[in-house]
């Protein structure tokens, strides 16, 4: 590529993204631009999470990848190119399928060469990287200042991004146990609800709550019951689908929102949240202990005929039910009584 024709496109990348035109496909045509700019087949922005760097904006060219996840591809922040990256603002791999650091998963793919430039000095909150899978001409040294020079122009973008997501999760998230928090359970479940009416499918609801947790908390103080509230957060999430809701509803009660589920799906997810949990040991200095957890389930095979209060209502006497009835089991309300 001719130098004048380089520059007339680094221009128009960088005024693209002055221009804000990232919003529109998450960075999607403006990564297909970069790309081309250095004769690649992809670009890519990652984000810091963890110490691991997660690639989850990419060009076009990642649609060819049978089977792409971020977590399965993350990067180590420091034991990969990138930590080299980090010394110098940009690191160049001419040759990935030996290089010594590389992600087994990228080599795995086919990576053949790659650039990557840092977002941010000390406090590395992400990273802009391109990459060949065909053998060509090596990257050079200024594709390497090309690619630094536009990382920083879009580090200033990721980083208000990802500090304007860090507020939203504060305010919908649970801080203890980083599930949805109960505002956010009741915005979007009644959102949910009126989706599933507008499209007919069915909707069921899971309450939960530790038996005894009282007890932990009197015996081994609230820092300990914070463990086992954590432990069980986990468990659920690990539990459910994607596309649940887990939510903490408050103090030791817990919910699950399930789209698409009949009531007799809903007591399998409840079972095994249950059984999962019950599999759980937890010490306190000599003693080892376990907790059972108690499930209500309720379902609106119609929707039509439903409303969030009336749902929560009824999981909750199933609850109630299953607390009577000796704890540790699962529970389901129907019309014809709770059973």
């Amino acid at each position: 590529m001719e130098c004048e024709e380089k520059i007339e496109k680094l221009l128009n990348i960088i005024e693209r993204v002055a221009n804000g035109e990232y919003e529109r496909d998450n960075w999607r045509g403006i990564l297909d631009s970069v790309a081309e700019l250095f004769e690649a087949d992809v670009a890519a922005i990652g984000e810091n999470r963890e110490g691991y760097v997660l690639y989850t904006k990419l060009s076009s060219y990642a649609d060819r990848f049978e089977y792409y996840d971020p977590d399965k591809f993350k990067v180590p922040l420091w034991r990969s190119a990138l930590g080299e990256a980090i010394k110098r603002g940009y690191i160049i791999v001419n040759d990935y399928q030996s290089y010594g650091k590389a992600v087994e998963e990228w080599r795995r793919l086919g990576l053949k060469s790659v650039i990557v430039a840092p977002f941010g000095d000390r406090n590395v909150f992400g990273s802009l990287a391109i990459g060949r899978f065909r053998e060509g001409k090596p990257f050079s040294e200024e594709d390497g200042k090309i690619l630094k020079s536009l990382a920083f122009i879009f580090s200033f973008i990721i980083k208000e991004d990802i500090e304007k997501r860090k507020l939203l999760e504060r305010a919908i998230k649970d801080h203890l146990t980083k599930l949805y928090n109960r505002f956010y359970f009741e915005e979007e479940g009644r959102r949910e609800l009126e989706r599933a009416k507008r499209y007919g499918y069915p909707l069921s609801l899971i309450i939960l709550d530790l038996d005894n947790f009282k007890q932990i908390n009197d015996r081994f103080g609230h820092q300990k019951g914070d463990e086992v509230l954590i432990k069980f957060a986990e468990v659920l999430k690990k539990s459910v689908r994607k596309t649940d809701m887990p939510v903490r509803y408050g103090g030791e009660e817990f919910l699950v929102l399930l789209p698409h589920t009949h009531a007799e799906e809903a007591i399998k997810v409840a079972e095994r949240i249950r059984k999962n949990f019950a599999g759980v040991a937890f010490r306190a200095g000599m003693e080892v202990f376990r907790l059972t957890v108690s499930a209500g389930v309720a379902s609106c095979d119609l929707p039509e005929d439903c409303n969030l209060e009336d749902l929560l209502s009824k999981a909750d006497k199933a609850l109630y039910m299953a607390k009577k009835e000796g704890k540790n089991r699962t529970v389901v309300f129907s019309h014809e009584g709770i059973g």
